[in-house]
């Protein structure tokens, strides 16, 4: 007997992004002070932590991509809810909606509004980058065998250089980025920075005739806990 899936609510997908997109910023601010020396680690140790970080940031932009997709069958399977790896939670959803990953934002002030262009920052993380970026984190984070710890070299520049290329191409990406609904049903534009303290979220949608719904979500941080709110 098949089981029947619930209808997808767009409300508790939006709050529970925001909750991760609050964490999110929360640690692209700890790799900026292990990257200026503000957390007291020496340089080794800090790249080490800027990799554990990084590691979390691409889990928590996977699994919130799995939250606003939850109208995609593939995503609210069993197998999909019960995975933790951040590459095979996004190519699970790729492969049911090619534009599936966040995509970078400029907003531009206009006489009329607003003027939004996707992908407009060359130095953005892609969907490609993104996985070099977690399979980078998971060689930093597991010390090795016996054999890698006998030939590895010395941790130079070049390597505390791509923490900083890293985390600059993380910022690119999130810190104003759209992620696009399958089949043309709108995207979810979200902020990670707001007046409120916590990342925003506007859904677009039923867009005709040059008109277009727009839903705003904002959450706020009180007291270090995100709390939600409907505006």
């Amino acid at each position: 007997m098949s089981s029947i899936l619930e209808p997808f609510a767009e409300e508790t997908a939006v709050r529970g992004y925001l909750r991760l997109m609050y964490e999110l910023a929360i640690r692209i601010a700890l790799v900026a002070r292990a990257c200026t020396g503000e957390l007291n680690l020496s340089p080794p140790y800090a790249r080490e932590y800027c990799y554990l970080q990084f590691r979390r940031i691409c889990e928590l932009v996977a699994l919130g991509c799995l939250q606003l997709h939850g109208d995609l069958p593939a995503a609210r399977s069993s197998a999909a809810k019960k995975e933790w790896n951040a590459e095979r939670i996004m190519k699970l959803l790729q492969r049911n909606h090619p534009h599936s990953f966040p995509q970078s934002l400029t907003r531009t002030k206009t006489d009329g509004g607003w003027h939004l262009e996707a992908n407009s920052k060359p130095n953005a993380l892609t969907f490609t980058e993104f996985k070099v970026l977690y399979n980078k984190c998971g060689e930093v984070l597991h010390r090795g065998t016996i054999r890698t710890i006998e030939t590895e070299a010395p941790i130079g520049k070049l390597d505390y250089d791509e923490v900083i290329l890293w985390s600059h191409k993380l910022v690119d990406l999130l810190n104003e980025h759209v992620v696009a609904r399958a089949d043309g049903k709108g995207l979810y534009h979200i902020s990670l920075k707001t007046d409120s303290g916590g990342p925003s979220c506007s859904v677009f949608s039923g867009f005709s005739a040059g008109a277009v719904n727009v839903a705003t979500y904002n959450l706020e941080a009180h007291e270090g806990a995100p709390e939600s709110d409907v505006t």
